[in-house]
Order: C-alpha cells, then structure tokens, then sequence
C-alpha cells in the first residue's frame, strides 16, 4: 500500500522489488507541483469548398503547403483555399478544414484495367470524390513475368509504382491493393482494388487513359451541407474538435463563375482572370486553365457549380454557425458581411445594418467589407475580392500568440490584402461600430478597426477581447479540475478545488491579462458550504462560484493639445496638467 500526494511527480526511496519480506510499505512521494498546459485560443476550424481531398471530416493542417497538398488549389468558385492562406499568412499555424459537398451526388472518377496482357482485373479509384480526378491520368509500362509499372500524373504531381503484381495470387510483385492503398507511404492519387475479370477474350488494355466520372456535388448544394450537426455535415464535423476556438465559413457567399479573361485595370477586385493555359484532359472534354468550359465561356474546375443562396438562407447559415458555437461555448464565430451585389457596385452601410440586426449573441463577430488580394490563379497579374474571415482568423491566432487572447484583435495590417472592396470614412466608421460591424479600412496598410461581437452594444459581452478571454479561463478551469469527477464530495475536496482555480486566476492575473491592481479587484472565488448546500451535495453536484475582471479594450483614446507659453503640449485625460 501506498500513499500519495495528488497531482503530485513521484520519487521513491527505494525502488520497486527491494522489499523482500511480505508486509505493508510506505513509499513517500515528492509533492512538486506538475506544470500546467495552457489551452490553445489561436487554432481555427473552416468549412467550405475545395477542389479535392475527404467530404464532411475535420482534417488537421499545420501549413499552407499541407492545405494544398490535401484539397487542392485556389478554385475559380470558391474561397476556401483563399481564406486558408490568409490564415496561415497572417500569424496562423495550425486549423482543421472541412471540405463540403452534397454527398449524395459527389462522386470519385475511376478506371478498370480489365485482364489482357497477363494482367487481371483492376480497378483504380481517385482518393476523393470531385472532377478533379477527371484530370488523373494512368500509364502501364511494359508487362514482365507477372509484373508491371504504373504511372500516374495529376497536374505537376507525378507518381511510379514499380514493380507491382499483375495477378492478386502472383508469387512476385507488389500487391497494388497493399502498396497503393498504404496509408502512410500509399497512393495520394487512388486507391486500387482487384477486379473480377472479363469473362471471354478480354480486351486489348490501355497503356494510357484518363480517370472518368468524378462529380464534385455542388450543383446540389444546400445550407443544411454546411451545418448540420444531425448528419455531422460541414460545421457539424467541428464539433468533437475540441481544439477549434475560431470558426470561419467562407464559403457561405458561394463565388459566381465569370468568362476567363485578363482584367483591363490590374486591380480589378470583381476580376478572376485566367491565362488560357492547354492542358491535358480527360477524353471529350475542353479545358481552360485545367477547368470545364460551361455556360458559354464560364470555368469551374472540376466539374458543377455551386448554387448561389439566397440572403435568407445564407443569413440561416450564419446563425446555425454561431448555435454551434454557443452550444460547444469554448469558440466564437468570424462571420462575412454581404459582398457587392455585383461588379462595379459597393454594399451601402445601410445593407450592412439591415443585415447585422439579424443576429444578436456574443458567440460571433462581423467584418465588413471584403478585401482585396492579389489572385494567385492569374500569377498576381490580377485582383480578386475575398471575405476577410479567414485573414482575421490569422490576425486572432498571431495576437494570441505575441500578446494573449486578453488582446483585441484589431489595430493589426493584414497580410496579402492590397485593399478593401469599398470605402468607410469616419463617420460611417463610427456608426458601424456602435452596432457591433467591425470595419476593415485601408490606412498605413489594410487593418482592422474594431473588435465586437454580435452581442448587443449594452451587453458586457459585446467586446470580442472579453468573450474570448473568459471561454478560454474556462476551458482552462475544465481541464485543470477534470480530476475532481468521483472523488468524494467534501470540505478538502471544494477547498482542493477552490485553491486549483485560484492558481489558475492568479497565473492569469500576474501576467497581465485580469484588470485589477489587487488580486481581490481581478478575481474572485468561492467554494464554500454557503455555495454547496446539502441539497445539492446529496445529488453530486459541487459548485464553484468565479468571478473576473477582464480589461475592455481602449477603443477611445482622447488625448488633448494644450497651447502653454511654453508650446504645445500633448496630454492625456487625467495627467493633472494643464
């Protein structure tokens, strides 16, 4: 039998097995205080359309090479991949992705290679559903005594598998369904599986093709693919990511298609020029650039369009985005204002109002307007608007990070961004701010002016800075006082407790991130009987009260000129001067 110190790193006297005569020993243990891991408030979880990779699951990116790597390239619909790399550019470096379809029509293309030529029935798939597959193609090199080699090209990306089985019951190879399949040092083009050959005379087999029928399943695009916790679609597929403290959706504005053109101004933030570059495409298809050619000169790369929604469902997404939030209550929302109604056009503030009035809780932000990047489909020869979710994304992580979650996210340039869609002066700035629409104006660089929530302007939850800062105290309290579910519910244990978050309010406090020139005037807790009666004692609930004073931040700073007969002087309210 032993005793021990709780939470405590143990160090023996004696080691295990040096006792030698049966009986009861007492092992001291060292009562050093194990570190506390602090929980992360700058990774991010976005949802939205991309051009490759699996439908409907988080996957963990840790860069901007990884992201392209898995879903693929800038899309000419879709601001997916837009928004990740404004993340990352901007101070991110870590998020969970989603890509999104409608499962039920997206569809991986595929081929057969029937048995001929010594070789049996094999079936090549694309590792993901869309048209993107389209555009694989498939070589098989020279038959040898029961082996071959196939090669596959996807744009830039090559690969060759040598020496592979040409028989699943061959005694010489490499099984294709093992090697290709493998996934850690696997096929990242297709998955392979042994096919029933053709009975008869079987084919002549193709030493070239091209993969056929991949869909990509956005022509039936709905709201309810975005976030539907029920079906874990989208938003949904966030939810047992406990990781995620900032959610973006970018994709709720879907991206009209135009022809493929070269702007006539260079920043023509409506442009998504395309140089008309040939490539190699499937059979009986046309491609600009490596899209289809549709609708009379529009490209979609891939295959279908998504749908346009319309502003009640896109406004319906938008608060199934921020109920995911509030029910989860360790994340917040980083929502886009409506974009220009079309090319040549700016949103009026008064859109902007009309459409923020819609949603009122301090789980989400707002961001008005769009910004301008340069497009990295036309090699930065063009400019292209994209919402600014996912850069102020970047902008939260890389202030988390250099200064706390305690600081508000804004005052920041952002990266990439050449300029704004439209633009604020200060009086409308003034107005938008008070009804809680964050501006991002272009001065010294494109920033953003202001950190609210979408809660009311009375409310004390209608600073971002303060919403983000107590989820994480929370969260942090969680984790550090998980070890209390089952021990015995009595005084030691709520002192236990009480002294736990104490620790945690008092770390929080020191470095800066509670207002308060006294520990009494930052926080507050209680754990006593007067907060536990027996009532609820006898049905195994243990409360703790906690109280804090988070730091609003400075958003008016008024400093006055002075005419002295010394000069002029520059004073701040409350110096005693002057």
């Amino acid at each position: 039998m032993s005793t021990e110190a709780r939470r405590s790193a143990p160090t023996r006297e004696a080691p295990l097995g040096t006792h030698r005569a049966p009986g009861v020993r007492l092992e001291r243990l060292d009562a050093a205080p194990q570190a506390r891991v602090a929980v992360r408030t700058d990774i991010a979880g976005f949802v939205g359309i991309a051009e490759r990779g699996p439908l409907h699951r988080a996957v963990r990116v840790d860069g901007w090479d990884q992201f392209r790597g898995v879903f693929g390239a800038h899309l000419a619909h879709a601001y997916l991949a837009y928004a990740v790399e404004g993340f990352f550019a901007n101070g991110g470096n870590q998020c969970w992705v989603v890509r999104v379809a409608d499962p039920a029509t997206a569809a991986p293309a595929g081929a057969a290679l029937p048995g001929a030529d010594g070789i049996a029935g094999l079936a090549l798939r694309a590792s993901s559903p869309g048209g993107w597959g389209n555009r694989v193609e498939y070589r098989v090199g020279p038959v040898g005594p029961e082996r071959f080699t196939l090669t596959l090209r996807f744009g830039e990306v090559v690969e060759v598998w040598h020496g592979l089985a040409a028989r699943a019951e061959a005694v010489s190879g490499r099984d294709p369904e093992r090697a290709l399949n493998d996934p850690v040092t696997g096929s990242r083009l297709v998955t392979a599986s042994w096919t029933r050959p053709p009975e008869g005379a079987p084919p002549p087999l193709p030493v070239r093709g091209w993969l056929t029928g991949g869909v990509d399943g956005l022509s039936a695009l709905r709201p309810e693919h975005f976030a539907s916790e029920a079906e874990n679609w989208g938003v949904g597929a966030l939810t047992s990511v406990d990781d995620v403290a900032l959610v973006s959706v970018p994709d709720c504005w879907p991206r009209p298609t135009t022809p493929a053109r070269r702007p006539r101004r260079p920043r023509d933030p409506c442009a998504t020029a395309v140089p008309a570059t040939e490539r190699p495409t499937a059979p009986g298809k046309s491609s600009v650039d490596g899209g289809l050619t549709v609708d009379g000169g529009s490209t979609v790369d891939g295959g279908d369009a998504p749908v346009r929604f319309t502003a009640q469902e896109t406004a319906g997404l938008h608060q199934a985005v921020l109920r995911h939030c509030e029910r989860r209550a360790d994340r917040v929302a980083l929502l886009d204002a409506p974009p220009a109604p079309a090319c040549g056009t700016v949103i009026t503030p008064h859109d902007v109002v009309a459409w923020r009035r819609q949603f009122h809780s301090s789980f989400g932000a707002l961001y008005h307007p769009w910004l301008v990047v340069l497009d990295p489909r036309t090699g930065g020869t063009a400019t292209v608007a994209v919402p600014p979710s996912g850069h102020v994304a970047g902008l939260c992580a890389r202030t988390d990070r250099t200064a706390g979650v305690h600081r508000a996210p804004a005052g920041e340039a952002l990266r990439l961004a050449v300029d704004t869609t439209s633009t604020v002066d200060d009086d409308v700035h003034g107005s938008l701010n008070s009804k809680g629409i964050n501006v991002i104006r272009s001065a010294r660089g494109v920033r953003v002016l202001g950190a609210r929530t979408l809660a009311d302007s009375d409310s004390e939850w209608r600073h971002l800075s303060v919403r983000r800062l107590v989820l994480a105290l929370e969260k942090q309290i969680t984790v550090d006082t998980a070890w209390t579910v089952f021990e015995p519910n009595s005084p030691d244990l709520r002192g236990e407790l009480e002294r736990v978050v104490s620790g945690v309010l008092e770390e929080v406090w020191r470095s800066g991130r509670l207002a308060g020139g006294t520990r009494e005037e930052a926080y507050q807790v209680r754990c006593d009987a007067a907060v536990n009666p027996e009532r609820e004692l006898a049905e195994g609930r243990l409360t703790c009260l906690v109280g804090v004073n988070p730091p609003a931040p400075a958003e008016f700073v008024v400093l006055r000129v002075v005419r002295t007969p010394a000069g002029v002087q520059v004073e701040e309210p409350g110096s005693g001067r002057g």
